[in-house]
């Protein structure tokens, strides 16, 4: 799959809570992030979800909400890979943590 975002993501291993269901960031950027679960969504391309990130418990920041456009998704081996882009956050902390976490990732 060919890059089409403006800048490259950075690696981040953080929880999802989606629909339930756990899942792992695995990219993030200030515009969106992947995620990966081993289980589908019962989603299409197109729709916006509302999801919690559980950041690694040593970065000392809160689990945090966001409601984002599921732009792309794809199937690698046992694992479900969701491409979204962020709309909006459900606080400024929320917001502001987020890209706490993009920029803590990025250092990795």
């Amino acid at each position: 799959m060919s890059e089409h975002r403006m800048e490259p993501r950075n690696q981040g291993y953080a929880k999802v809570i989606l629909d339930s269901r756990p899942g792992y960031l695995r990219n993030l950027t200030e515009e969106g992030c992947k995620i990966v679960t081993v289980s589908a969504l019962p989603h299409r391309v197109g729709e916006t979800l509302t999801f919690q990130i559980i950041p690694d418990e040593t970065s000392g920041l809160d689990r945090i909400t966001v409601t984002a456009q599921l732009r792309w998704e794809k199937k690698d081996g046992p694992y479900f890979i969701y491409g979204f882009q962020i709309e909006t956050y459900a606080s400024d902390q929320d917001m502001s943590i987020y890209r706490k976490l993009v920029s803590q990732y990025g250092r990795s």
